[in-house]
């Protein structure tokens, strides 16, 4: 399972690195009702969050042992000078607790205020015109000297205040195109005239003759924009490179991580600038904002599995982070506490890291934080699963025990199209098969050899070379796909008028309240980037039936779920996560001859099922662990 010793403890449950999202102080208060256009702020809640009893109760409710705090928004240092004052102070009582602290560096945009506002280092469109990026901020050039000194500088200054970790948000190089039209709109990077020349040197490089800087980012269908957009990535990934290798040369124990908003269901590399196995490779922990909540509704199907499995096999043995959203930033109230449950127990059934948000909501009209009294019952559900997974830790190491893969190349998951054909769709085999309870692991290019009955393979690849199973292409899984949503593709007659208004659609999202909210409140960015990524998907039954006997343990389930096989030193561990609201039953079949033994909040039903609230863990125990616990009961 991809835990990671955490090196400070908080004394409760060691050896489990459990992170929460806590966005306070003053900057966060700017940056929000920027955010925001305006909304309140609870200032209160902001300017306390980081005193010693307010950090102790993450530690003491939901097991926190790494805070992730507020240091640099991008503001002009002016405004965050005072942020990074409380980033020292809250370090240091993070420590005293035996929790780390994560300094937030943003390395790709830049409020235009103050003495920011005139600054030569923002990204431009062809025309000339800064890119927005949210309300009064831009983004920035990666290739701009003062904005990578700069960046450089925070990095280094978060490190001496006593960062233990320096997360890198929202990466990306220049502007994020909207998927439209069977490929993308707006412009997407920055066209100012060193891009432009480093563009073109780079083509050079390449041996190729070289093309003008694209006005539109349609690398479907243009070959400048598919140059543009690897000569893009690779800017990102030297950018950040270079910051942390020279960061580790003086601080050497500090841990670097990145995020990159739905990694693993938007094409990273042409809507971020972001190459994240190129990425992946130099940092200590992989993280996205996975934007849902798992949880199923009528055809809706929410799962996060995917996004731990994909990460996972981007880089094996690395933590595996990933926060989840109801609907998005500056939209979301406060769940309730059987969500934050589901979020942690989903989380680590799946060998994943699950990070709390404890930041980030509107309550009564004003952006607030998760608040001592008020949010109790919220913190202890995730620490409920915290604690019980901590232990699970103790019985020693283990191993995933499925022996249905599903094969990813970076080719089709890193790289490919935004929206695979049937073929490649590997997303919709993940959903098809937790729809189904069917146990899977995700292997990547860079799995080691494992133990597999069947791998199934995208059509546009070949499985790895020591593989020597059963091979089941996509196609042949009989997948009943969701009707295409009208919002999926904006192609044939309205083509045109997309190509006019696609940009200024996604201009006025970033820089106008009112186009914002609209948005926002009909879920538009959520239907236009996602799609029906998350609808029901049902397989064949007869594929659905041999898929299941592959496994050393058949599970049914009474209704929505997720299940994970683990093997360690007690035995089989059966992990199941309820993604409904009423009681999951599942009845557990394996060939070991004994009765599973039931962990977490589930229990025992009658016929030697076990009913699941939120997660349960069920062991079939090896036989000398069974006459163990025998001996010890006599």
């Amino acid at each position: 399972m991809a835990f990671e010793r955490s090196e400070r403890s908080s004394g409760r449950e060691p050896g489990v690195i459990v992170p929460a999202y806590y966005w306070a102080g003053n900057g966060s208060m700017v940056i929000h009702r920027l955010k925001g256009f305006g909304r309140p702020v609870d200032g209160e809640a902001y300017l306390r969050a980081y005193e010693p009893e307010r950090l102790r109760w993450l530690r003491d409710r939901a097991g926190v042992t790494c805070v992730f705090l507020s240091y640099n928004w991008g503001l002009p240092p002016e405004l965050e000078a005072e942020d990074w004052r409380a980033f020292e102070r809250a370090a240091r009582t993070c420590h005293d607790l035996g929790m780390q602290a994560a300094a937030y560096i943003q390395p790709s945009n830049a409020a235009a205020s103050g003495s920011f506002a005139l600054k030569a280092w923002y990204a431009v469109t062809p025309k000339g015109k800064r890119i927005p990026y949210y309300n009064g901020r831009f983004f920035t050039c990666l290739n701009d000297p003062e904005w990578r000194e700069w960046v450089f500088e925070r990095c280094m200054d978060a490190c001496r205040r006593g960062a233990d970790v320096l997360f890198f948000d929202n990466c990306a190089f220049g502007g994020m195109p909207i998927p439209l039209s069977r490929d993308y709109t707006a412009f997407a990077g920055c066209a100012c005239g060193r891009c432009r020349e480093r563009f073109a040197a780079w083509q050079e490089r390449q041996g190729l003759a070289p093309l003008e800087l694209p006005r539109l980012f349609r690398p479907a269908r243009d070959e400048a924009a598919r140059r543009f957009a690897r000569w893009r990535a690779e800017t990102l990934t030297r950018f950040l490179r270079g910051i942390v290798e020279e960061v580790r040369l003086a601080y050497p124990g500090t841990k670097f991580v990145t995020n990159t908003v739905g990694g693993v269901n938007v094409n990273t590399f042409n809507v971020f600038g972001a190459d994240l196995p190129a990425i992946a490779s130099f940092m200590d922990w992989l993280f996205v904002e996975n934007l849902q909540s798992p949880r199923c509704d009528g055809s809706r199907l929410v799962q996060n599995a995917g996004t731990y499995g994909l990460l996972r096999a981007l880089r094996p043995g690395a933590p595996a982070l990933s926060i989840a959203y109801e609907r998005g930033i500056g939209v979301d109230g406060p769940p309730a506490a059987a969500v934050f449950a589901r979020v942690a127990a989903e989380g680590f059934a799946a060998g994943g890291t699950p990070v709390l948000r404890a930041a980030e909501y509107i309550r009564d009209g004003k952006w607030s934080l998760l608040q001592p009294g008020t949010d109790d019952r919220r913190l202890e559900a995730f620490g409920r699963v915290v604690a019980a997974y901590a232990a699970l830790l103790r019985g020693g190491e283990r191993r995933e025990a499925a022996r249905v893969g599903v094969y990813v190349p970076d080719a089709v998951g890193w790289g490919g199209d935004l929206y695979p054909g049937s073929g490649d769709d590997y997303l919709a085999v993940i959903q098809a098969l937790v729809g189904a309870g069917i146990p899977f692991r995700v292997i990547g290019e860079r799995n080691e050899p494992c133990d597999l009955g069947c791998l199934l393979v995208p059509a546009s690849a070949d499985p790895p070379a020591w593989f020597g199973g059963r091979v089941m292409r996509f196609g042949e899984l009989g997948l009943r796909m969701p009707r295409a949503r009208p919002f999926r593709w904006f192609g044939g007659p309205l083509e045109p008028v997309v190509r006019v208004l696609g940009p200024r659609v996604v201009d006025g999202y970033y820089s106008r309240v009112h186009v914002r909210r609209f948005v926002d409140r009909l879920d538009l960015l959520f239907r236009l980037v996602f799609g029906g990524r998350f609808e029901r998907v049902p397989m064949r039954e007869d594929a659905a039936r041999l898929l299941a006997a592959m496994n050393p343990v058949q599970v049914e389930l009474s209704g929505p779920g997720y299940v994970h096989l683990w093997e360690s030193e007690r035995g089989l561990e059966v992990h199941l996560v309820n993604y409904g609201d009423a009681p999951l039953r599942a009845e557990v079949r394996g060939g070991r001859g004994s009765r599973p033994r039931v962990e977490g909040d589930g229990r025992e039903a009658p016929g030697g099922r076990v009913e699941v609230g939120v997660f349960a863990v069920a062991v079939l125990e090896r036989a000398a662990e069974r006459e163990r616990l025998a001996a010890a009961a006599r």
